[in-house]
């Protein structure tokens, strides 16, 4: 990792303390899954947003259940709150909300985004 960021820790979209503690204080193995994390998210935000086009609660339910996996491995909370917003949009079927949501997460990963590039 680069070293310290400019963003104090409390205010950081992921909790470097819990991060650290999840990758065992391995930085090589903390670098690979951040560097994954870039690679791979928009994919990840994609499925969303096409089940959430198509109207589809299973699909929804299923792409933001695996995202908020990836979300918490990476101990960023409040993004992977919000992506269990989607998930359980999806699992009760109500979408009303999932367009706004969506925009919510897009917003909370560009600032997650950012912040991975300062410790890379």
């Amino acid at each position: 990792m680069k070293g310290e960021t400019e963003m104090p820790e409390k205010d950081a979209p992921i909790n470097m303390e819990e991060l650290r503690e999840i990758m065992d204080g391995d930085d090589e193995l903390l670098n690979e899954c951040l560097e994954d994390f870039l690679g791979d998210y928009p994919e990840m935000l994609g499925s969303i947003k096409d089940a959430i086009d198509a109207r589809d609660p299973s699909a929804l339910n299923g792409s933001a259940h695996a995202f908020k996996g990836t979300l918490k491995y990476l101990a960023a909370g409040e993004a992977a709150d919000i992506a269990f917003q989607l998930e359980r949009m999806g699992m009760d079927g109500n979408l009303e909300a999932a367009d706004e949501t969506y925009r919510v997460l897009v917003g909370a990963c560009e600032r997650l985004k950012g912040f991975v590039g300062t410790l890379l």
